[in-house]
């Protein structure tokens, strides 16, 4: 098990410059080159789950699936990492792997419900209480009325700021058994000692999530550039890939 071989070493260096961050999207092709339509499903999966939830479970489905979508997300990492590392996805084993540390599962979820939370708040700034209420709740309607595409795209874009204090936390506290807040810190090391290609990699994300109402194809390039924290997870604390 890598966990045990690497969460107690000193990190390699961190001060990358910005082209960093297309070592990190060449390795992802790569990656994506080996089981393109396995890797593309893992990474719809969260999203399949979350719109599941919202259409099944009136009213609190929205709540539920920030809370629930994470642990699925926990759940494709896992399976990611086993894949990069031994070539199969083992989705009942890491399952179990997963169940085998619910604290530390729960409270991740709860960390990562906190971005949806900056998005609601934003929402309540841009159009008002009632558009921050139809955010919670799901009601598309009420959204359709009170709120244009350019103030979705910026309620969207306005988690990404916690998003990135959870990049790496979440692969270091489950993949190398590092406490959550340990791994928040670890993070916010990682983000301090490698600005450049992470605010590079920050503003690519923002930039295709505030197009992303005007043109959701670009949902494809977005979940897939969702892979790229892995490789800075490897990069930063694993195993010197480059």
């Amino acid at each position: 098990m890598h966990a045990t071989d690497i969460a107690g070493t000193a990190p390699p260096s961190r001060s990358w410059p910005a082209r960093r961050l297309l070592h990190w999207l060449v390795l992802t092709a790569r990656m994506l080159r080996r089981a393109p339509l396995r890797l593309f499903l893992l990474a719809l999966l969260p999203m399949l789950v979350e719109i599941a939830l919202q259409l099944v479970v009136p009213i609190a489905g929205v709540v539920l699936s920030k809370l629930v979508v994470p642990l699925v997300s926990m759940w494709a990492l896992l399976m990611l990492d086993r894949f990069v590392r031994g070539g199969s996805f083992a989705p009942l084993q890491e399952g179990r792997r997963l169940c085998a540390s619910p604290a530390t599962a729960i409270m991740l979820a709860l960390v990562s419900a906190l971005v949806f939370a900056s998005q609601v708040a934003m929402a309540g700034v841009l159009a008002g209480p009632a558009a921050a209420g139809a955010f919670v709740l799901g009601d598309s309607a009420m959204l359709a009325t009170t709120v244009t595409r350019l103030q979705i795209a910026l309620v969207l874009a306005s988690g990404l700021p916690l998003g990135m204090l959870l990049l790496t936390t979440m692969p270091r506290a489950l993949l190398d058994g590092r406490p959550v807040l340990a791994a928040l810190r670890d993070n916010l090391g990682l983000l301090r000692d490698g600005w450049r290609p992470l605010v590079a990699y920050l503003l690519l994300n923002a930039a295709l999530l505030v197009a992303l109402p005007f043109l959701p194809w670009l949902l494809l390039p977005l979940l897939l550039l969702g892979y790229v924290s892995y490789w800075v997870y490897r990069d930063g604390f694993a195993d010197g890939i480059g």
